[in-house]
């Protein structure tokens, strides 16, 4: 279990590393595109082991897209990943004010659909 939650946490940091390297102008445009045919990979219905059939059908996506994630960040220009690796690096110092502030604002807005119904109900 240890070796899944480190392999996870790698991967969140590689995945904030491209995401930060994709605003930035240097970063080549075939590993954008292959970038975001990992994501659409990820979304699109259509994979090589469907995802009907139990633990197969997720386990492509388990390997495909993190390497996918991980070869992309190798083949980043040096100072594109340094940059990337800065920011991604000062962006995970501050993500448990992100996820509390993401949470808070995620309960206003259902605190506010709940109150909406209520009124459209009563």
């Amino acid at each position: 279990m240890r070796r899944i939650l480190t392999f996870l946490k790698l991967f969140r940091y590689d995945l904030l590393v491209m995401l930060v390297a994709i605003k930035h102008r240097d970063t080549p445009r075939n590993v954008k595109g292959l970038l975001l045919a990992a994501i659409l990979y990820l979304l699109s219905p259509i994979d090589l082991l469907p995802d009907a059939i139990p633990l197969a059908g997720v386990i492509d996506d388990v390997v495909i897209v993190p390497a996918a994630v991980m070869g992309l960040t190798k083949m980043l220009p040096r100072h594109v990943r340094y940059y990337a690796e800065e920011q991604a690096g000062r962006m995970l110092r501050y993500m448990p004010v992100i996820l509390v502030m993401a949470s808070l604002f995620v309960l206003c807005w259902l605190g506010l659909l709940i109150y909406g119904l209520y009124r459209l109900i009563f």
